[in-house]
């Protein structure tokens, strides 16, 4: 983190609303999300949770990343953050293939509204709409591009 910190010239995460945290569990990208100006350490995933991801493990993931950080008083508050998972309109189990795209328009379009509120244009069980989303398309072109 430190690095990714240094990279995008920030030095301290005191004006950081959100901090985003790619978990890979499975072969399944979903995102933890630090939310700073609602105190909360957030789950953002487009399936419905199974019993082998946990939020545990979304927090081990992330607890084990900040341990990292010389700001220990940040690290205490932020082990006091309380712990939501999203549960937006459009979460759903029948697509295991697009996360990654979902994962990229949730960083996309997450600006720490609540999850009721929260529009992007995803709708559940509307597969469609992952092959015309913008982010689909520049993959794919990436995809092309890169062979």
């Amino acid at each position: 983190m430190k690095k990714e910190m240094k990279h995008a010239q920030v030095n301290t995460l005191e004006k950081v609303d959100l901090v985003f945290f790619l978990v890979v569990a499975s072969g399944h990208y979903y995102l933890l999300c630090i939310n700073f100006m609602k105190g909360s350490l957030e789950l953002i995933d487009n399936r419905l949770l199974d019993n082998n991801i946990s939020f545990l493990r979304a927090f081990a993931t992330f607890y084990a990343t900040f341990q990292s950080t010389k700001n220990k008083n940040m690290f205490e508050e932020i082990c006091n953050f309380k712990t939501k998972t999203l549960k937006m309109k459009w979460r759903s189990n029948d697509n295991y293939d697009d996360c990654g795209v979902y994962l990229l328009k949730h960083m996309q379009t997450y600006h720490g509204e609540k999850d009721i509120e929260w529009e992007n244009g995803l709708q559940l069980n509307n597969v469609d709409q992952i092959e015309h989303d913008d982010i689909t398309k520049k993959l794919k072109n990436a995809m092309v591009f890169l062979m």
